[in-house]
């Protein structure tokens, strides 16, 4: 084990080491990028292991996961495509033995538990253009092909509509060589075309649950503009969204089943936040490719772009703050320290180490022999405040928070005079409340519009309920009239048998009917005219219901009085699924 030489005098008020040195093993040969690391007790036995993907080196071309207990590899698993990222998850509320680990490749997503292949999510295929398709098709149907034709053909759609839009077998087909041509369109020509589609991006939400562990669902990118929601446990599509953009990264708050959003950003540079039934909210279009985002407090974000800049987002998607960070970002990940009610961002920058920030304010900097590439914070074997850094030349370095660790100097602003003196302090709360009514003077006519149209809203809401009420009212008047329904018979044709009771002590009110609506039934007769009922005598009226198919359905028997919009009363029977037939 090596030490990790750290400094942190990047002020008077940063010289105190934060940060214990746990592993520096510069030998770890590890290749990988943003979104390749997690850290998961992947055996059930409450040791946290550090997972990452493994590029592998220029020469070596071979890809796989690898897991680590402390700075000792204890497995691997080879990889057919590169890997996209790993995400873990616990598919049940506290039961650590289901912990799973997902690894996006090419157009699959592979699942492991307990350290073995479970499961393989395999994304659907996506349709070619009709006229790539077409193309191959004639040449199918020729007897004897013309590999010259082809290639101009395919050539010419390339240039039309460019590589994005085309198949990977015409792309191949296309940086062939010439004399490989036909044996090649010779074996794919009768073949079915298809375009297959790719992972860009693997996160998780939790499902329905704020207990540790919890249940938790799977998010994934496509390079098709869609994000994927997995059921935990069948992993089959809960939810399904489309976007714009081609995502590449996540960030997620909250639970899936209640208010969660995701947060999610493109290679393009827009970011938009999904919650779960609606559709993306764009929330604003960067000018520099995006590398990073995390959570902040307040269920906010910040995002890292290529420009250096740090932007930091309230929950609605507005821009609150921006920085600039020296040198250029290669990864940033949140660093929550519960304990002082905390989430500070850990930002890798190419020879400026890892910086440590406070929001805006910059609190912290641990200076680093290489550029880290890829960081991953959280529980790391028996501790509950690690940082796993991989360096660019593939080192593997863990660097412990010390639990009495104080981000607390930048709580306080100072007002410097010109000449450098200090003159008052701010306290923190003080500069919020400034700048809130900073903001309430400069928004005064969004804020003003925004508070009427909820007041007018809560208007309308009394009007209808105050409206529901005085209906309810006039109903109360009429004799009471109860509804009892019983169903006869095994299916899937039943009957239905309605008493009808006049419960006062006088004859009823004329115009009253029985209206039957049926779901999965067919319902004969719909309508039934009622005489006048007499009090305490029950009258039986019959109804046919049959089963459309073989699942149970339901009749809501509703009865009505011909000047009245509401029904006076109403009961549902429940039709039980129809028996299948035994032959003897």
């Amino acid at each position: 084990m090596h030490g990790l030489r750290a400094d942190h005098n990047s002020g008077s008020s940063l010289g105190t080491s934060r940060w214990l040195e746990a592993i520096w093993e510069p030998s770890a040969k590890i290749h990988t990028l943003p979104g390749g690391l997690d850290m998961l007790d992947v055996n059930g036995d409450g040791d946290v292991r550090l997972v990452s993907t493994d590029l592998g080196s220029v020469n070596a071309n071979s890809t796989k996961i690898r897991v680590y207990k402390g700075s000792d590899q204890i497995t691997e698993h080879n990889m057919v495509d590169a890997p996209c990222g790993v995400a873990g998850f616990y598919t049940e509320n506290g039961e650590p033995r289901s912990a799973v680990l997902a690894a996006g490749a090419g157009s699959s997503v592979y699942i492991f538990k307990n350290l073995r292949p479970f499961f393989k999510y395999c994304l659907p295929h996506l349709e070619a253009h009709p006229k790539e398709r077409e193309i191959w098709h004639k040449a199918g149907l020729e007897e004897e092909l013309n590999v010259l034709t082809l290639a101009d053909d395919l050539d010419s759609l390339l240039k039309e509509l460019g590589a994005a839009a085309i198949s990977p077998r015409t792309l191949k087909f296309l940086s062939m060589d010439v004399n490989l041509r036909m044996s090649f369109a010779e074996q794919y020509r009768r073949i079915p075309l298809i375009k297959n589609n790719a992972v860009t991006a693997l996160g998780v939400i939790r499902k329905d649950s704020w207990n540790d562990p919890a249940c938790s669902c799977l998010i994934i990118g496509t390079e098709n503009r869609e994000i994927l929601v997995l059921d935990p446990r069948a992993f089959t599509v809960m939810d399904k969204h489309l976007l714009k953009w081609p995502p590449v990264s996540f960030a997620t708050t909250g639970l899936w089943a209640g208010d969660g959003r995701i947060m999610v950003v493109g290679r393009d540079g827009n970011i938009g936040a999904i919650r779960r039934g609606s559709p993306v909210k764009l929330w604003e279009k960067l000018e520099a490719p995006i590398v990073a985002i995390s959570v902040l407090n307040g269920d906010g974000a910040a995002v890292a772009i290529m420009d250096g800049t740090l932007l930091g987002f309230s929950k609605k998607g507005i821009k609150v703050w921006s920085i600039n960070v020296p040198g250029i970002i290669l990864d940033m990940v949140s660093l929550p320290v519960p304990q002082s009610g905390l989430s500070l961002l850990a930002v890798s920058t190419a020879g400026y180490g890892v910086r440590i920030y406070d929001g805006k304010h910059h609190v912290d900097t641990i200076k680093t022999m290489e550029p880290v590439s890829a960081i991953k914070y959280g529980r790391m074997g028996q501790e509950e405040r690690a940082m796993a850094m991989v360096t660019v030349s593939g080192g593997l370095c863990v660097k412990i928070l010390k639990r009495t660790a104080d981000f607390s100097i930048h709580n306080t602003i100072f007002s410097v005079t010109p000449n450098g003196g200090t003159k008052f302090v701010i306290p923190k709360k003080t500069r919020l409340f400034v700048e809130q009514t900073i903001r309430e003077r400069s928004e005064a006519k969004k804020i003003h519009n925004t508070f009427q149209q909820g007041f007018l809203r809560l208007r309308l809401t009394i009007a209808k309920n105050a409206l529901d009420l005085l209906t309810g009212c006039e109903n109360t008047g009429l004799d009471p009239i109860s509804l009892e329904a019983n169903v006869l018979g095994l299916g899937p044709n039943y009957r239905i048998q309605i008493l009808i009771t006049n419960i006062s002590d006088g004859l009823s009110d004329t115009g009253l009917f029985i209206v039957c609506r049926g779901e999965n039934t067919e319902v004969n007769p719909r309508v039934v005219n009622l005489p006048l009922l007499p009090s305490g005598i029950p009258i039986p009226i019959t109804i046919d219901a049959t089963l459309i198919n073989r699942i149970s359905g339901k009749v809501q028997v509703l009865l009505c009085k011909k000047d009245k919009s509401k029904p006076l009363t109403f009961t549902n029977v429940i039709l039980p699924a129809a028996e299948e037939e035994i032959e003897v």
